[in-house]
């Protein structure tokens, strides 16, 4: 524990670092401590994961994880090198959509257990209606998501199955599943935090020291969050 407490802390300490030289400009220095962030998360899984004993969910966080680190580099490269924003932002979409089919994936495999098929269905669904509410409060939260309005579809019903699946399984589980706990808080702080990101990327007026600074406590406390659940196996 007290390993998993100094990793937390020195996560700690680089997203201070990281938020402090992002909000004062867009800049390559800002990046690299993003990315000390993200790597000491990959720690802190690597360890739960050894810690708990090898349980297979833990491969599948931990390289989802590592699809986050990228995600991180590339969404935070495309402020930049401003002129190859667009593959910056697909090639971001597209690790962290993965890292969520693994996150679905490896959590299923742990606890689903050949139960009835309505603790799949159920999660499904609800990635399915978050998607559509993604598209229909595009005009409400006054964004504009022009060509990327299917990727964003596609992106948030996989976002939302992520803390619907281990709803879904707390509920066939228990409710005293430490792990499937942490997994969902973790879940809904990723929500949270790209709710928040779509205003930023979307939205006009959303690049605010408030807004970076809640969408990245969010964002870290997610990833921390979903590493840290391993240590419940």
């Amino acid at each position: 524990m007290i390993t998993a407490i100094i990793l937390i802390s020195l996560g700690a300490i680089a997203l201070t670092l990281f938020l402090i030289e992002k909000v004062r400009r867009y800049s390559l220095k800002a990046t690299i401590i993003k990315s000390i962030a993200s790597l000491l998360f990959i720690a802190l899984a690597a360890y739960c994961f050894f810690s708990s004993g090898l349980h297979t969910i833990g491969i599948y966080v931990i390289i989802a994880l590592v699809f986050g680190l990228l995600g991180d580099i590339w969404l935070d490269l495309k402020y930049v090198f401003k002129e190859e924003d667009r593959t910056f932002t697909y090639a971001g979409f597209a690790v962290f959509a993965i890292g969520h089919v693994l996150y679905i994936t490896g959590m299923f495999l742990e606890f689903f257990h050949d139960a009835s098929p309505l603790y799949i269905i159920f999660p499904m669904l609800g990635g399915l209606l978050g998607g559509t509410l993604v598209l229909i409060m595009e005009k409400p939260m006054k964004l504009e998501y022009k060509e990327m309005r299917w990727v964003c579809f596609a992106y948030g019903c996989l976002l939302f199955a992520n803390p619907c699946t281990s709803l879904s399984l707390l509920i066939l589980n228990g409710w005293d599943t430490k792990a499937l706990l942490f997994l969902f808080i973790g879940g809904i702080f990723f929500v949270i935090s790209d709710l928040i990101l779509s205003g930023t990327y979307f939205g006009k007026g959303k690049e605010r020291p408030v807004d970076i600074i809640s969408n990245a406590v969010t964002y870290y406390a997610a990833q921390y969050l979903i590493a840290f659940s391993l240590f419940f196996l």
